[in-house]
C-alpha cells in the first residue's frame, strides 16, 4: 500500500475509533415481517460430483427461505456436505461455511463452480474431523435477483438459515450442535450470523464464530466515494465497489444508487452483475478502472451514509457466544488497521474474543495458515 494510502486508511480508521465510542452494538437487528419459517426447504437435489470436497460421504443442493435484504425476503441455494461413514451418536456437529467473494453472477455459485484452494483445503478437514460442512451461496447468487454485497444481516441470516434448512433435509443424521465460519465476504457474514445465530434459530444448539479477513467498517469509507476518492492500495477495491453498487441497485432501487454513479461507472456495475471475481479483476486491470471514474458525484450525504451504516456496520457487542477473529498484517486486501478498528470497538464494548495476527500471509490463503489453531478453538468450542 502507498504511504498515501496507509495515511488515508488511518486518518479514516482514526476517525472510526472516536466516533464509535458513542455508538451501540453499532447493527440493528434484522426487522423483516417473517411470511414463512427462516430456513424452510424450498427445494433440493444432486450436487455435480465435480464440486465434492475430498472426503464427502454424501451432498445436496438446497434452496431454501431466508432474507435477501434486512428487511425483505427471498431465497438462497447452497450446498449440505455430509462426512463419509456412519454418524456419532447425536449425530454429526455442523459448521456453516460463508464464502469469500465470488462474484455476483449465477454461474459464480459455489454450489455450481465449488471452491478454490484456499477455501476447499478447511472444508475437507472439517470433514476428515467429523464435521457436516454447509455453505450458503448467498441469496441472489444462484437464484432469482443480483447479491445484496456486504448487505450483512441477509449474507448473516443465509449462513444462519442453511442450517436450518439441512436440519429438515437430513434430520437426526445432524447433530443440533453448529457454528459458524467465513473468509473475506464471509467474515462479515460470520460476525452478523454469530450475532444474530441464538435467537434466530433457537431450536439449534449455536456454539460459537470464526471471522477470518473479515472487512469491518467500509460503512466508512464507501460513503467517501466520489470523484476525489484517492489510490488507497487495497486490492480489488473497485470490483467490491461494483458489487456492493450492482445489489443496491437492484435490492434497494428506491435508493437510485444510479443518480452518483457516472456513465462509466453504470456500464461497469452493469458489467459486474455478469462477471466472476476474478473475471472482473482482470478486466479492470487491463482497462485500468479508477474507483473515482465510477461516480459522478460524491455519495458522502446522509442518506447514503446511514444506507451503508444500515447494510455493513459489524455489531460491536451483544455477541453471546465464544468468537475468534484471525488477520494477517499482511493483507492488502482487508487492511489490518480495519481489523483493529474492530477490535477496539469490541473491547471498548467489553466483547470478548480470541485473536490470532498473522504475517507474510495472503489474503486468501488466511484461513488455511490459520487452521491448527481455528480447529483447537472448534474442537473446544464444540464439545
Amino acid at each position: 500500500m502507498s504511504r498515501s494510502g496507509r495515511t488515508f486508511v488511518a486518518a479514516v480508521v482514526a476517525s472510526i475509533l472516536l466516533s464509535s465510542l458513542g455508538w451501540g452494538s453499532g447493527a440493528a437487528a434484522a426487522t423483516a415481517d417473517e411470511p414463512v419459517v427462516a430456513g424452510a426447504l424450498e427445494s433440493y437435489g444432486e450436487l455435480s460430483a465435480a464440486v465434492f470436497p475430498l472426503g464427502t460421504g454424501a451432498a445436496q443442493r438446497v434452496v431454501y427461505r431466508t432474507l435477501r435484504t434486512a428487511d425483505r425476503w427471498g431465497d438462497s441455494s447452497g450446498s449440505v456436505f455430509l462426512p463419509e461413514g456412519e454418524p456419532p451418536a447425536g449425530g454429526w456437529p455442523v459448521i456453516s461455511y460463508a464464502h469469500g467473494t465470488l462474484g455476483s453472477a449465477d454461474q459464480c455459485a459455489p454450489s455450481s463452480t465449488g471452491f478454490g484452494p484456499g477455501e476447499i483445503e478447511p472444508i475437507e478437514r472439517w470433514l476428515r474431523e467429523g464435521y457436516a460442512v454447509v455453505t450458503t451461496d448467498y441469496s441472489g447468487l444462484g437464484t432469482d435477483g443480483v447479491l445484496a454485497y456486504l448487505d450483512g444481516h441477509a449474507a448473516g441470516a443465509n449462513a444462519v438459515d442453511i442450517v436450518r434448512a439441512a436440519h429438515e433435509l437430513y434430520g437426526n443424521v445432524l447433530s443440533p450442535r453448529w457454528m459458524v465460519a467465513g473468509l473475506s465476504e464471509g467474515g462479515h457474514a460470520a460476525y452478523f450470523a454469530g450475532h444474530e445465530a441464538s435467537s434466530r434459530a433457537k431450536e439449534l444448539d449455536f456454539r460459537g464464530s470464526v471471522v477470518v479477513a473479515g472487512p469491518t467498517h467500509m460503512e466508512g469509507l464507501f460513503p467517501l466515494g466520489g470523484p476525489l476518492f484517492p489510490d488507497i492500495g487495497i486490492t480489488g477495491l473497485v470490483g467490491y465497489a461494483l458489487y456492493v453498487l450492482a445489489g443496491i441497485d437492484d435490492q434497494r432501487p428506491e435508493e437510485n444508487i444510479r443518480e452518483v454513479l457516472s456513465p462509466l461507472g453504470i456500464e461497469w456495475m452493469e458489467k459486474a452483475r455478469g462477471l466472476c471475481a476474478g473475471d472482473l479483476g482482470r478486466q479492470i486491470r487491463a482497462e485500468r478502472i479508477q474507483l473515482n471514474s465510477l461516480f459522478s458525484r460524491s455519495v458522502w450525504t446522509p442518506r447514503f451514509h446511514d444506507l451503508f451504516r444500515e447494510m455493513m456496520q459489524v455489531p460491536v457487542d451483544g455477541y453471546d457466544r465464544p468468537l475468534r477473529v484471525v488477520q494477517s498484517v499482511s493483507d492488502t486486501t482487508v487492511p489490518v488497521a480495519l481489523t483493529w478498528a474492530q477490535l477496539a470497538d469490541m473491547r471498548t464494548r467489553g466483547t470478548q474474543f480470541d485473536y490470532q495476527e498473522l504475517s507474510g500471509i495472503s489474503h486468501g490463503q488466511t484461513t488455511v495458515a490459520s487452521m491448527d489453531q481455528t480447529m483447537e478453538f472448534i474442537d473446544r468450542v464444540m464439545r
